[in-house]
């Protein structure tokens, strides 16, 4: 459907009604084929498409009404100081992006802040009642997303309004092994890696550029202080290299079929690579974060047998020491 010829449609029939009189559908075409353009869009139309833009009006709280009886049938409009509201009109495709936005907002944003991205798409979707996709039911398209941690939403909520406004925040961070430390930060960029929220930063207790994750900050304080953009700091960020932190180099592991399948839908590198070997496969990949590449292989549950770097080797032999003495084995 072209959304501009819609607009203009809508516009038109509102025009022609605000003028006071009543008019039939045979009117409204013929006003319609009869507008001049110099850009040379077509207004022409059939009934349905008249009976559809009077129906869509209606959807975004126009008072038309529809007199029929044996000698005239006609729409009139009550209020004649109704104006049309300027939301944008759109395409399959925008229409896709929107849908596919607010179920993202639902699922991954602070409850105020997704609140209000959702009611601005439904804004959109009242006046763009029959546009998308050939009137595919939108709630056919779901994201199914686990929510926000409870217990981190509050926190997450502080520092998405410090991002969005550009001001310092004074937070508490946790470390890995539990201890506290007391930061402001300049919070650059926010991250979403592994369904799992960062806050990229510059750090004023380090005076270098920190990536924290959201579930281990502690406690967060918006200052009245704002910051520049650091975009070097984010910029050249990607899946692979996002928080900077120790990597292993030139990775193989050994997968079963099993293994293999859980690697296609849990990529550890962009760049992994498979090859048949007998019965298994060989995954290579050039580098990963040490403290990722542990954890998805113990997540294997024996499907993933690591090859190299040795480094990688004795860190799974490690770790799964750990495992087995806290479960008294």
């Amino acid at each position: 459907m072209n959304q501009e010829q819609r607009y203009i449609r809508l516009a038109h029939i509102l025009a022609r009604l605000k003028s006071g009189e009543n008019m039939g559908i045979p009117e409204l075409q013929k006003s319609l084929r009869s507008l001049e353009r110099t850009d040379g869009i077509k207004l022409e139309c059939g009934i349905a498409t008249i009976q559809r833009d009077v129906r869509d009006l209606k959807a975004m709280g126009c008072p038309i009404v529809y007199h029929r009886s044996k000698a005239c049938q006609s729409y009139e409009l009550k209020d004649k100081t109704w104006e049309l509201r300027s939301e944008p009109l759109l395409g399959g495709d925008e229409m896709t992006a929107v849908v596919l936005g607010a179920q993202c907002a639902a699922a991954l944003l602070p409850k105020d802040e997704a609140a209000r991205v959702c009611d601005a798409a439904k804004g959109i979707f009242k006046v763009n009642t029959r546009s998308f996709l050939a009137g595919v039911d939108r709630e056919s398209l779901r994201l199914l997303m686990p929510p926000l941690p409870r217990e981190t939403e509050a926190v997450f909520a502080q520092l998405f309004d410090a991002w969005k406004r550009r001001r310092l925040a004074s937070v508490k961070y946790r470390d890995e092994e539990g201890g506290d430390t007391e930061r402001v930060i300049e919070p650059q960029a926010l991250l979403l890696h592994r369904m799992t929220w960062y806050v990229r930063a510059f750090c004023h207790l380090r005076n270098a550029p920190r990536t924290f994750a959201v579930t281990r900050v502690v406690s967060v304080a918006v200052l009245d202080r704002t910051f520049d953009d650091r975009p070097e700091l984010y910029n050249d960020l990607d899946f692979d290299t996002f928080d900077g932190r120790e990597q292993y180099r030139d990775i193989s592991i050994r997968l079963n079929a099993a293994g293999r399948q859980y690697a296609l839908t849990h990529i550890l590198h962009s760049r992994q690579r498979f090859a048949a070997d007998g019965g298994s496969f060989t995954m290579t990949l050039p580098c990963a974060a040490k403290h990722l590449a542990v954890e998805w292989v113990l997540a294997q549950r024996g499907n993933a047998t690591p090859l190299a770097p040795v480094e990688l080797v004795e860190d799974v032999r490690k770790a799964c020491k750990d495992i087995l003495a806290s479960c008294g084995g």
